[in-house]
């Protein structure tokens, strides 16, 4: 346990970083804004079918659709008389091959655009059909014109090693930046549906320590991983413990890697998972493994419940 008014030093490879006990509840501010990575395995086991919204449809579909809805929340949030507020910085990495590239639309050379930079540049425009529930209890489908940022893509390895890599440069400078300030440590949502190809277990949990050693005076890099699959198996939530995943490495090593989750998201976690509400949730971990599109974006929803520290 970190005194509360402590304070210690992140050291990695290349910088020095300073800041506080990790209290994950730092105002979000225009001068203050927090940043939301969201880091996609484009691989080529993407390609296998699942369900989106009732539909047939691929992983890399079904997990584009859900970023896309989560983007336009976040949007949604920083809209006030005038426009929009830069509360968030949001960069959407996809990894495949030998490459981590951008998924956004290309706004200068940034990885990272505003909440207003978002709303201007969609790369599409398309009708989504939802369905919604009356007041008489029938369910009704409308149809609604949504915009579109991220593309689907599946193709060839699984580079995880080199997209943590990107990840902490990108959020290197980002702290760098903010250093100092009082801003909300950055989340990163990690979506993958398999292992890396381009380095061992070992060199996997390297890198995303080395990602999660970068902080504010906030705390540290919150880093959540989430697992995808198709099949039935019965999924794991925000674990406790490790004794609660299936006994495979691949398991235990997401569960390493997941970043404890601060009480700010107690209640989300508890109506989730069922836990009890009133207990702090410190040592369960930020991830998923073996998630269902639906678990997907309720892990989304809750690594992103920030609403209450916007001001």
């Amino acid at each position: 346990m970190v005194d509360d008014k402590k304070e210690y030093i992140c050291r990695d490879h290349s910088s020095l970083i300073f800041f506080h006990a990790m209290s994950y509840l730092a105002r979000i501010t225009q001068e203050c804004p927090t940043a939301v990575v969201l880091l996609v395995d484009q691989s080529g086991s993407m390609s296998e079918p699942t369900r989106w919204n009732g539909r047939a449809a691929t992983k890399a579909e079904a997990v584009a659709a859900a970023i896309n809805a989560l983007l336009a929340e976040l949007i949604a949030r920083t809209r006030r008389d005038g426009g929009y507020q830069p509360y968030y910085d949001m960069a959407v990495l996809g990894y495949s091959g030998s490459e981590v590239r951008s998924l956004l639309p290309k706004v200068g050379d940034r990885y990272f655009l505003r909440p207003e930079e978002l709303a201007d540049n969609p790369v599409a425009m398309c009708d989504v059909q939802r369905l919604r529930t009356l007041p008489d209890g029938r369910r009704v489908a409308t149809v609604v014109r949504e915009r579109v940022w991220v593309q689907p893509a599946a193709e060839w390895n699984t580079p995880m090693v080199a997209a943590f890599g990107e990840v902490w440069k990108l959020l290197r400078t980002w702290c760098a930046e903010y250093k100092g300030k009082p801003c909300y440590p950055p989340t990163v949502i990690h979506i993958t549906d398999g292992e890396a190809t381009d380095g061992t277990l070992h060199e996997v949990k390297a890198a995303a320590e080395r990602l999660c050693s970068l902080g504010t005076m906030d705390g540290n890099v919150l880093l959540m991983n989430v697992h995808i699959s198709a099949t039935e198996a019965e999924p794991v939530l925000f674990p406790a413990a490790a004794e609660e995943l299936p006994e495979e490495r691949y398991a235990r090593l997401l569960f390493d890697i997941s970043s404890p989750m601060p009480d700010l998201y107690r209640d989300e976690i508890a109506w989730l998972t069922g836990r009890p509400s009133g207990s702090a949730v410190g040592a369960v971990r930020g991830m998923a493994y073996r998630a269902n599109m639906t678990d997907l974006v309720r892990m989304m929803n809750i690594g992103t419940a920030t609403s209450d520290l916007l001001i």
